[in-house]
């Protein structure tokens, strides 16, 4: 393995000092050419990385929200089709309902015509 190189050996110390301290050294000039730019560049890297990584979450979570939704509507495409059945079968019971209803106001008046016909023609 070869020995670090100078530019490697620099890259090494800017990581040590972190971005924060790498700015006040360009700010305060300590370092002149080649170095000054290296450092600079060292920090474009470091915020690309960032915004990268950053992108990267944001995709990730977009992707997790489109899976919850897809999840979501497969959930009310269920539900939806579980109340058009219900709906279905109470139209049917409310149907058959209401032809006993009619049968049974039938059956009351069959039961009570002679009752009925003497309400009507005064008989006893």
């Amino acid at each position: 393995m070869s020995p670090p190189t100078v530019f490697e050996e620099f890259t090494e110390t800017l990581v040590s000092l972190g971005e924060a301290e790498v700015r006040s050294k360009l700010l305060q000039r300590v370092w002149n050419s080649p170095r000054k730019e290296w450092a600079a560049e060292w920090l474009e890297f470091e915020e690309k990385k960032r915004a990268s990584a950053t992108a990267a979450r944001a995709e990730t979570r977009e992707e997790e929200t489109l899976s919850i939704a897809k999840n979501a509507l497969s959930i009310a495409s269920e539900a939806n089709r579980i109340a058009t059945e219900a709906r279905e079968a109470a139209s049917e019971q409310a149907r058959w309902a209401m032809w006993a209803a009619i049968i049974a106001a039938v059956a009351a008046v069959i039961a009570t015509k002679d009752q009925i016909l003497a309400l009507i023609f005064g008989q006893p």
